[in-house]
């Protein structure tokens, strides 16, 4: 019965460690979240990128930084492998699908400026209104 527990803990030490990979994209870039058990950040892993034209040739390699995070700027469409590999016995290969189409927010300087007015103009009647409930509310 010993080895049956002792088996359990080790299976769920192991699990814990296990290696996922998230991706996102912000603007023209694909940016990756390494992971450790989906929460501890998995610093300093080796990526290699490799491009769908060319998949026997690195297209781009590093290190995620320390908050597991590596990020790439694709210059075609396609299925990007990437590998992410912590040299200590956690390895991931996952495909990367770019459509050539960046997504991701806006870049806040190319608003026009009359969206930048109004965001302001709106903040600024927004708290006012919240300064004058607080005022008035022990009068009622």
């Amino acid at each position: 019965m010993r080895f049956g527990w002792a088996g359990l803990l080790l299976a769920g030490t192991l699990l814990a460690h296990d290696l996922s990979v998230g991706q996102r994209t912000e603007g023209s870039a694909v940016v990756l979240s390494a992971v450790y058990g989906g929460s501890e950040p998995a610093a300093f892993c080796q990526v290699s990128v490799r491009a769908p034209s060319k998949p026997e040739a690195e297209f781009q390699a590093g290190r995620t930084d320390a908050r597991g995070r590596f990020a790439f700027v694709p210059d075609r469409p396609g299925d990007w492998k990437v590998v992410v590999d912590d040299e200590m016995g956690h390895r991931l290969e996952l495909q990367v699908l770019w459509n050539g189409s960046g997504g991701g927010a806006p870049d806040p300087a190319s608003q026009p400026i009359w969206q930048k007015a109004l965001t302001g103009a709106s903040l600024l009647l927004g708290v006012t209104g919240l300064w004058l409930w607080w005022r008035v509310r022990g009068q009622l």
